[in-house]
């Protein structure tokens, strides 16, 4: 109880003492001779100075001799072409994917995932460097196309030209490459 009745005491206190102190402020005035004096505005000569001639741009022109075009892609696509050695061999030429340059015989499966209706194979060149396939992934010098991928192999389809113009297709069944141990239970 005591409490509450201190609390009224300081507050009716604390609201004199701030009156008390907006009054001395507001009666507080300021002599003219503490004012600094008012700054004397100075005349320009109007002496003109000679001013520098406009700076002439020379006439740019871009010469793109012996520089690169910045718009011309990095990679330079090609489609591969049929070579010229004859209807019975057809190899492509040309710019390949890292794929394309490899013969089948070189080519090892050795993974695949996915569900009956999308499959991806993991697929090995000689040299141990792995790629992912789809179907219809171009595999193979003699323009192999991934046609089929089932659960334990990848069926790939390459189409040769008969010396009569016939066109024939060849498929290689690549079969997964399982380690020992490996397998189902």
């Amino acid at each position: 109880m005591e409490r509450t009745k201190k609390r009224p005491r300081r507050s009716k206190l604390l609201a004199g003492s701030l009156a008390f102190v907006f009054l001395l402020a507001g009666s507080v005035t300021v002599s003219p001779a503490a004012t600094p004096p008012a700054a004397k505005p100075v005349a320009l000569n109007p002496v003109a100075e000679p001013q520098a001639p406009p700076l002439e741009m020379p006439d740019y022109r871009y010469d793109p001799k012996g520089k690169t075009d910045p718009f011309k892609p990095f990679v330079r696509l090609e489609l591969p072409t049929p070579s010229k050695k004859g209807p019975e061999k057809r190899r492509l030429t040309g710019h390949l994917t890292p794929l394309q340059r490899v013969a089948l015989d070189k080519v090892r499966v050795t993974g695949i995932a996915g569900s009956a209706s999308k499959r991806v194979a993991m697929v090995e060149d000689g040299g141990g460097k792995g790629y992912i396939v789809y179907l219809g992934t171009l595999i193979g010098p003699d323009g192999g196309r991934v046609i089929q991928i089932l659960p334990d192999r990848v069926v790939v389809e390459e189409r040769h030209q008969e010396s009569k113009g016939k066109e024939k297709s060849h498929r290689v069944a690549l079969k997964l490459h399982k380690e020992e141990g490996e397998g189902r239970p």
